[in-house]
């Protein structure tokens, strides 16, 4: 992996680690304590808008969090697998060929080869054209 792609990696372990979890329903808890602890005396009504505003707030990241999680799980269903890739396939380079199969998806061309393929919706693997690519010498004049 490069390193920014290191990085990102680490952002999103640190970003979605359990301890946020925790920390909201720890919150959620302490909150609630004081609005029963306030009950009956003239904090009453600020301690119980806290508690809901604080409800609200850990509700909310909570469930960003799940979202997050559901949708990196499905990121990491639909992208190719880049772990397979030999060692001298770069995977950004996986990336540009998956962007321009995209871009030809939908282009209007009339060689027959493509007609078929946009008859069966066949798409290339990217990881397959740039091990393609990097077989086929460069063309020198």
């Amino acid at each position: 992996m490069d390193t920014s792609l290191d990085t990102t990696v680490s952002d999103l372990d640190r970003d979605l680690s359990t301890e946020w979890i925790e920390l909201s329903q720890s919150v959620r808890h302490l909150a609630s304590r004081l609005e029963t602890k306030a009950a009956g005396t003239i904090l009453a009504d600020d301690a119980s808008q806290l508690s809901a505003e604080t409800t609200r707030l850990c509700d909310h990241l909570e469930r960003i969090h799940r979202d997050v999680e559901t949708l990196l799980v499905e990121l990491d269903e639909k992208l190719p697998v880049l772990d397979a890739l030999p060692p001298n396939v770069d995977p950004d380079e996986v990336e540009r060929e998956a962007l321009q199969i995209h871009r030809e998806t939908h282009e209007l061309r009339a060689d027959f080869k493509d007609i078929i393929k946009a008859l069966f919706m066949w798409q290339d693997d990217p990881s397959a054209r740039v091990k393609r690519h990097n077989q086929i010498p460069p063309h020198t004049d």
